[in-house]
């Protein structure tokens, strides 16, 4: 399941390191300076007043990239920022030709100092959605609905630490996104902009929200066993099969409970193994994963197992026909664990 959210998050990833490429260019040209203000050069003098600097940083900064759409009085507070911890020459060649890579905290810290964080933000994730094909297929806003400041700071520092362009490594990106709703505003926004977003795929995602986060912020999962990671999952996935036999229409309400069943089994397989886990064993992990299964399918056996292949078959293709195939990426969470959640006809 994890390969299917990578491949999802490179959508965003390519996004937002279009965006942020553009604001860190080889070189830029200087403006044309104003009535009142040198141009701007590449080695000022260091004894350039401040107020100055501020109409440089503002000239210069502000005339493309990701800067570009902040107010004369914002980009003056960064540079009054900048200034703080940098010199003039320092801070006039991030106005020139955008930050060097070991200068993008700085510059993000700046951002927030001046609340400028967001705007930069959705400006440069706008134009990376955009490109040249007009406008973006999925609404900046909505793909950041939920998304605080603090959690985009760390996600602008590391495309503008990559010089030209170079995009995040896609586990670091997922380990970024873990802690926002983005995954999930992707899936509800591109339906939302194709206008067939349902009151019932609206909270779907809501729900899959806490599943994608448990998978993308759990490397472990990556792991051949590991006990805990999976317990921790399969809770929060029972949780989703519950909300999903309460809310599905009624023509699929059958095939909802039964998949939530055998969810409850496979979740308190987990829960009881990693209970029972013994911390000082080495073995442990993997024997647990092998008890797991064996408990799982003596689970499977008290209930209606041979029904659960097709009902999860049926129940898999309505999500997929009403709220888009990417929604259906938790029913692969339960492949490796026996045959009871193969898709059935």
């Amino acid at each position: 399941m994890r390969s299917l959210l990578r491949a999802v998050a490179l959508v965003f990833l390519a996004a937002s390191a279009v965006g942020c490429a553009a604001s860190t260019p080889e070189a830029a040209a200087p403006t044309s300076p104003s009535t009142t203000t040198n141009p701007p050069t590449t080695n000022p003098p260091t004894t350039v007043e401040a107020v100055d600097v501020r109409e440089r940083f503002a000239d210069g900064a502000g005339a493309e990239g990701a800067l570009r759409d902040l107010s004369a009085e914002d980009l003056g507070c960064v540079a009054d920022e900048l200034l703080a911890v940098a010199t003039t020459e320092v801070v006039l060649s991030i106005a020139l030709q955008g930050p060097r890579p070991h200068q993008a905290e700085m510059v993000v810290e700046a951002l927030g100092a001046c609340g400028a964080i967001d705007g930069v933000f959705r400006t440069g994730l706008d134009s990376g959605l955009s490109g040249d094909a007009g406008p973006p297929p999925v609404d900046p806003d909505c793909l950041l609905g939920g998304v605080t400041v603090d959690q985009m700071a760390p996600i602008l520092v590391a495309q503008l630490a990559r010089p030209g362009g170079v995009t995040v490594d896609g586990a670091e990106m997922e380990a970024m996104l873990a802690d926002t709703p983005i995954m999930s505003n992707l899936l509800r926004c591109t339906l939302l902009g194709s206008g067939e977003l349902s009151p019932f795929c609206d909270g779907y995602f809501d729900v899959l929200d806490d599943v994608l986060r448990q998978v993308l912020g759990n490397e472990a999962l990556d792991a051949s066993a590991d006990p805990v990671a999976y317990a921790a999952l399969f809770d929060v996935a029972e949780d989703l099969f519950a909300w999903l036999a309460t809310n599905v229409d009624a023509t699929h309400r059958e095939d909802a409970v039964l998949v939530h069943d055998a969810a409850i089994v496979v979740a308190e397989a987990f829960a009881e193994v990693v209970e029972a886990l013994d911390p000082d064993d080495p073995a442990a992990a993997e024997t647990a994963m092998l008890a797991a299964t064996t408990r799982l399918g003596a689970g499977l056996a008290t209930m209606d197992a041979a029904d659960v292949p097709a009902a999860t078959g049926r129940l898999r293709g309505h999500l997929g026909d009403t709220c888009g195939m990417q929604s259906t990426i938790v029913f692969d969470l339960y492949g490796g664990f026996g045959a009871a959640f193969a898709d059935g006809d």
